[in-house]
């Protein structure tokens, strides 16, 4: 039995790096919550961490082997996925009491990622080394196993830019932790480079008649054979710079960032930039022969032009260059692959929107979870996905993450059941109820707000005594969390904003000052963009204005 003030833990094989970091991680995890001393001993273990190659990879069982408890998997980054599930699972009050949980399990979904949007200098830009390893290994945790990021062309003006190299470190410092873990790599490439790109090559901007689209950075018409030669060279000089440490996965994006309108391009997604990702896909695979790819159909047919149709038609002509299919949209999930079917008939994966719904700043006033309207789009869709990329601006989306990490990993789990247990692991087991109870009055905020409705003063007068009563409650390893920090802000900012004195309000300055603080976000910045993910603090200053 697995409880008390020393928990003896054997490794098998006790000799690989990734199976120690496992064990590294679940004594970290422990010594935080509790009391208990992990220690290694290969002598009468209370817990066996055991990598046994005739069990499925990804897979893990958890199981009684004598007295002790054995977790299992064929690999190491299985093993770490089972012992995730095991410290969910387990209660932290002094000392551990190890969890019940027992069985096999085995996730659905074949690729399971999470999207760190590294630009704007958001905390995946900024942050630590010591933080981002610790945030990917929390989210393995969870069951992920891919992890992408942006090269941030957006702020960056050429390969000379004193930027660059910083940026490229930052790149390499992401793919290192993921591959450390065993996890997969992923970066996207697409139309939309350097601020510096010649005017005389730049892309017709896009007809956004919905304003959905978006025409952000600064695209390239590939239609044109110098503009083509630009952005081939710019993502050729971006592989030689990963080569050393790896990419498995490339995504390709149509929107938002990317598009041209010329007639040699439109329509732009089964057209101009089809042949583009074609062509990286052929440039990327002298570097990574094995790569896989990604394409994206975020935004296709809106305002309608045949895009779906047109991908379909040229699927049908071959497919062997793309791997997995992309779908989603900013509401619902698109009609076409669910009516119709996926164009090649390959494997789907979505890209939940986790970050910027129903709050901006993005983050600017704390944590956002969103465990029903999350619930509500996976309904649609979990019957044919196999796994996505949730799109992340930061780390105060973390609910929501974990919420979408577990759907992958089992569709018909309900996203109020994962967000229990991570409130029994990440703040203990004294006030579940109450906790599901603030983040359901902080969604309902959040919701009326976005959507123009008054907000209901008493339910944020709610939250904000939920959030105190839930404090006095928690074990003092949870108080001082920044999981609980960016949710307890929220609550103080929400009551301000609609029932007290607003943003400017003494108590409102504190809470967003501390946002600051734990997002790692600029007073002062040259960042035009830095104000879409810094807390609207009146006194912080943009000095190039806001974009």
């Amino acid at each position: 039995m697995v409880e008390g003030h020393e928990i003896r833990v054997r490794v098998n094989p006790f000799d690989t790096e990734r199976a120690n970091r496992v064990f590294r991680i679940l004594e970290a995890r422990v010594r935080e919550r509790c009391s208990a001393a992990v220690t290694r001993s290969r002598e009468n273990p209370h817990l066996v961490l055991n990598v046994e190659p005739g069990l499925a990879g990804e897979a893990f069982r958890i199981r009684e082997e004598g007295r002790a408890m054995a977790i299992e998997s064929g690999t190491p980054l299985g093993l770490l996925y089972g012992v995730g599930k095991f410290l969910r699972t387990s209660r932290f009050d002094g000392t551990l009491t190890a969890s019940p949980w027992r069985g096999v399990s085995a996730p659905r979904g074949s690729l399971r990622g999470v999207y760190f949007a590294t630009h704007f200098h958001n905390w995946y830009h900024v942050a630590p080394e010591e933080e981002i390893t610790r945030y990917v290994e929390d989210m393995a945790l969870w069951g992920v196993n891919a992890v992408k990021t942006a090269f941030p062309f957006i702020n960056l003006r050429d390969w000379e830019d004193p930027e660059t190299e910083h940026a490229l470190a930052m790149t390499r410092k992401f793919a290192r932790t993921a591959h450390d873990l065993g996890l997969q790599f992923a970066i996207g490439v697409n139309n939309t480079m350097f601020s510096g790109a010649p005017s005389h090559i730049r892309a017709v901007p896009l007809p956004d008649p919905t304003r959905r689209r978006g025409n952000s950075g600064y695209p390239v018409c590939p239609s044109n054979p110098e503009g083509r030669e630009y952005l081939l060279a710019n993502a050729r000089r971006l592989f030689e710079e990963l080569s050393g440490v790896g990419l498995d996965l490339l995504t390709f994006w149509p929107y938002d960032e990317g598009g041209c309108a010329c007639d040699r391009c439109s329509p732009w997604g089964c057209n101009g930039f089809l042949n583009l990702s074609h062509a990286f896909t052929e440039l990327a695979r002298e570097y990574f022969p094995n790569i896989k790819t990604v394409l994206s159909t975020w935004m296709f047919d809106t305002p309608p032009e045949g895009e779906w149709e047109g991908l379909t038609k040229a699927m049908e002509g071959g497919n062997d260059w793309v791997d997995y299919i992309l779908a989603d949209a900013h509401e619902d999930f698109p009609r076409y692959p669910l009516d119709v079917g996926v164009p090649g008939n390959l494997p789907l994966v979505n890209f939940p929107e986790i970050s910027m719904w129903g709050n901006w700043p993005w983050g600017g006033v704390g944590a956002n979870p969103l465990p029903a309207r999350f619930q509500r789009l996976w309904n649609q869709v979990k019957h044919v996905v196999s796994g996505g990329f949730p799109y992340s601006e930061g780390i105060y989306e973390d609910m929501n993450k974990t919420i979408i990490a577990q759907f992958y990993w089992t569709p018909e789990r309900s996203a109020r059941d994962t967000l229990k247990e991570y409130i029994a692991y990440e703040f203990g087991d004294g006030a579940i109820e109450e906790t599901v109870a603030l983040v359901d009055a902080l969604e309902m905020a959040a919701t009326r707000s976005y959507t123009k409705q008054p907000v209901d003063v008493g339910l944020v007068r709610t939250a904000r005594e939920l959030a105190d009563n839930v404090h006095e409650k928690m074990p003092a390893w949870a108080r001082t969390s920044w999981r609980w920090e960016i949710l307890c802000l929220r609550a103080i900012l929400d009551y301000e904003r609609f029932a007290g004195e607003g943003l400017t309000a003494p108590e409102a300055e504190r809470a967003l000052e501390r946002l600051m603080e734990i997002y790692h976000c600029e007073m002062e910045t040259d960042d035009p963009y830095h104000h879409r993910v810094r807390p609207p603090l009146a006194r912080a200053v943009s000095r190039r204005g806001n974009l």
